[in-house]
């Protein structure tokens, strides 16, 4: 088993025999000219001292900062634009010679050690592996720490350590898993109809103003919500299952309304909240059923109700009166629960998949059976399988489960030890089924289940395989994957279409977005309700939505990554039609709308999930949504600030605006260079506030004297300062608002190319991207050229690129 650091030895021991030389005699002239007099052991600006620097790029922070002046130089910073300028020929000079050293190092420590260390499965890998494997759906990520994120992603194998927790954690969430694929508790086929549940709690829907009527239940408010509303049954198995509703809008002005679902916790230490989780909108010109699917653990609820509806407090004084509630209502007719459904669709029926990939037909007999111990009065008695021919049964089964568990063939001196453990503890009379367990145990905590195998070079067809898998399916392979001969571009063409295809790869599509956009951090923050009233759960959930479908698009249509910064179209619903200014969009269900021209959206960097995520609850900072488009989508990486140089707060009483504060900060010259850089998309988003909307003023928390209806709340919150649009770009060029910075930025669209092929490389790979990576990217952004810069082109070619194919 690798050691915490993951460090292989040889690297160590190449530090010991790699020559170093100083910066003043690798190409003196040009440093002695336009470098030494700023950065010499006296100076140190920027913190770097060129006299005393080496020259050591198998050192991972010595070849940092070797790339840093590379790139400095290279796109001309450095030499400050107010210094000497060197001749064209003797800086294009420089940089030939230091690129070539620094592809030269970069590419000789791969071929040796490889693009990264070993890399361990991410938890999200592991949960995904054991449910693939399987036929689960179980919570197993939470038995571990979080994984550590290196250059934007956990998957990069710097940041994934191993620890005496993650051994003892594998081992439960090892049992938890085998648990849950051979207990037997039956699938779930609930029906209700509307009338029969009101009946289950009658004197409660009737005080809160709800009714029978013919064969319906007439829901009038969102009662208890965001708690509890309508209750199905508790889960028996812990899975994904189909929630079917036969409902119907009523006084809703002919507008589509939304009926939602939640998911309840029997075992919360307190009443919580159904977290909302997905919604359908009704018909109020007929009766219709809806569709949705939604993950459980055993012993979680389905809770259902309407978000839109009115408070409870505005229907039970009508009802204490006697009078019906005329206004906006859900007729429900019928509530379906069914599942833990199979990949197919369909309902697994016992036998379960789980139990068959573990135990095939077996039967099962209850353990006081087992035993010949009664079993106590109330107390648990479950079955488990049983064998007519252990030993023979045990090598059977424990053989076919290595290779689907190790993901390749596995050879006999790998296997035998296995299934000899089971077989010895059967000797000693060990009843079948621990003994069976304990050998899946050791195999989904053996280093061969736990780890990437891969050696440096070109990848074997299972490595090859494997990393496919992990990549567009976040997940293990499948048999036709394992068996292809992925060596060949045609053969590799072809699978990667039929994974982006399969409904895996939405894995993918939600593992990469949220960390690359951020939307993991959705929850971070909450925004002030007094500043913010309009923000609600429904809005946040359509957010991420948006962003989500927007990829997708992308991806499915192989339409232009360019369009992540500027487009015509986006997916919409009513909450997001409110906030973006376009109230025209009726219904809670998302769809492709076509943008007006004025709206100031398209892309990713206005909508509403992004410009939540680079705010706080209460202000946004144009530093940091400036970094964060720098990192995520300009592929540009600002240093940190001085440690002596104080950090900005706005000013939320709007006394001074950021704009001010920021002009004095700029005045410090060991700040002026990155605001440079930073600035610009930072005040080009000022325009959008701290949930997405659009302002044209910064919302105050004490009175200014001017109050400003909110829709469609219709509450009122108080007037700051203006807000002041535009700014320059670090050229110098003036953009007045975000849609001609969008225009700036698209100007250079294979600079936008090569930084979503970085962020793509990083985690297809598990590996930063090193110099040596360079000129393969380089060639990635060209091969775009010729097919309008697609998304799904984009996956093509890295597919095919050398450092997908070798470690």
């Amino acid at each position: 088993m690798p050691s915490k650091t993951l460090f292989p030895t040889s690297v160590i021991l190449l530090f010991l025999f790699v020559p170093a030389w100083s910066a003043t005699e690798f190409k003196k002239p040009f440093l002695q000219s336009n470098c030494i007099d700023c950065h010499n052991s006296e100076t140190r600006e920027g913190g770097l001292n060129l006299d005393e620097l080496a020259f050591e790029p198998t050192r991972r922070d010595n070849a940092t900062t070797w790339e840093h002046v590379f790139d400095r130089v290279a796109k001309g910073e450095m030499p400050p634009k107010n210094e000497p300028r060197p001749a064209a020929e003797e800086k294009a000079a420089f940089l030939r010679e230091l690129a070539h050293r620094l592809r030269t190092a970069s590419l000789s420590e791969q071929q040796k050690e490889g693009r990264g260390p070993v890399r361990r499965l991410t938890r999200t890998e592991y949960e995904n592996t054991v449910a693939d494997l399987l036929h689960i759906k179980c919570d197993l990520k939470g038995f571990f720490p979080e994984d550590g994120v290196t250059a934007g992603f956990d998957k990069v194998g710097e940041g994934l350590t191993l620890s005496a927790t993650h051994f003892a954690r594998y081992q439960e969430a090892a049992e938890t898993a085998l648990a849950d694929a051979i207990f037997h508790a039956g699938s779930q086929r609930y029906s209700q109809d509307g009338v029969s549940f009101f009946k289950r709690n009658e004197k409660t829907f009737a005080d809160y103003g709800n009714w029978k009527e013919d064969d319906s239940f007439v829901l009038t408010s969102r009662m208890f919500y965001p708690y509890t509303v309508i209750m199905g049954p508790w889960a028996p198995l812990s899975g994904r299952y189909r929630i079917r509703i036969t409902a119907q809008a009523r006084n809703n002005g002919g507008k589509p309304m939304p009926i939602a679902i939640g998911v309840h916790n029997r075992h919360a230490s307190k009443p919580d909240a159904p977290e909302l989780l997905d919604w359908r909108d009704l018909s109020e010109t007929e009766m219709r059923t809806v569709t949705m699917e939604a993950d459980l653990q055993r012993e979680e609820q389905i809770n259902v109700f309407g978000p839109t509806l009115h408070h409870r407090d505005d229907v039970i004084p009508l009802s204490r009166k006697g009078e019906r509630w005329t206004k906006q209502a859900i007729v429900i007719r019928k509530i379906e629960i069914e599942g833990p459904l199979k990949s197919d669709g369909g309902v697994d029926a016992w036998p379960s998949q789980g139990y068959r990939e573990l135990f095939d037909q077996l039967e099962q007999r209850s353990l006081s059976n087992i035993t010949g111990v009664p079993a106590k009065k109330d107390a648990p008695n479950p079955a488990f399988p049983v064998s007519a021919q252990p030993k023979a049964d045990a090598e059977r089964l424990i053989r076919r489960f290595l290779p689907k568990a190790f993901r390749r063939p596995v050879p006999e001196e790998i296997a035998a030890p296995y299934v000899a453990r089971v077989l010895k503890a059967l000797d000693e009379g060990v009843y079948f089924h621990q003994a069976m367990l304990d050998g899946y145990k050791a195999i989904l905590c053996s280093p061969h289940f736990l780890l990437h195998e891969e050696t440096p070079g070109a990848l074997d067809r299972h490595a090859l395989a494997n990393r496919l898998a992990y990549f567009l399916w976040n997940g293990p392979p499948d048999e036709e994957l394992l068996q292809c001969d992925l060596s060949q571009a045609g053969v590799r063409h072809a699978q990667v279409e039929r994974m982006l295809r399969d409904p895996r790869s939405a894995r993918f599509e939600k593992s990469f977005v949220d960390q690359w956009l951020d939307l993991q951090k959705i929850d971070a923050t909450s925004p002030d309700s007094a500043l913010y009233p309009e923000f609600d759960a429904a809005l946040q959930l359509s957010a991420v939505r948006e962003t989500q479908l927007f990829f997708h698009e992308l991806l499915t249509e192989n339409r232009s990554l360019l369009e992540g910064v500027q487009s015509d179209w986006t997916y919409l619903n009513e909450p997001l039609g409110w906030l973006y200014g376009l109230p025209e969009v009726h219904g809670h269900e998302l769809r492709k709308v076509r943008l007006p021209a004025g709206s100031h959206r398209g892309g990713f960097l206005t909508q509403a999930s992004i410009l939540k995520v680079t705010a706080d609850g209460a202000k946004t900072s144009p530093i940091l949504r400036g970094n964060w488009i720098n990192e995520k989508i300009l592929g540009i990486h600002p240093p940190a600030p001085p440690s002596d140089v104080a950090k900005i707060e706005p000013d939320i009483r709007g006394a001074t605006t950021i704009r001010a504060q920021l002009a004095k900060h700029r005045d410090t010259p060991a700040c002026m260079s990155c605001h440079t850089v930073i600035d610009p998309p930072g005040f080009a988003l000022e325009t959008f506030d701290v949930i997405g909307g659009r302002r044209d003023f910064y919302r105050v928390p004490t009175s200014t004297g001017q109050v400003i209806e909110i829709k469609p709340s219709k509450k009122r919150v108080h007037r700051g300062p203006a807000v002041e649009a535009g700014y320059t770009m670090p050229d110098g060029r003036a953009f007045a608002n975000v849609d001609e910075y969008k225009t700036m930025l698209l100007e250079d669209k294979d600079g936008l190319a090569r930084a979503l092929a970085d962020k793509l490389l990083t985690y297809a790979t598990g590996a930063r991207v090193q110099f040596a990576d360079r000129d393969d990217v380089a060639a990635i952004v060209k091969s775009l050229h010729t097919d309008n810069y697609g998304l799904r082109s984009l996956i093509h070619h890295i597919v095919d690129s050398r450092p997908f194919l070798n470690k």
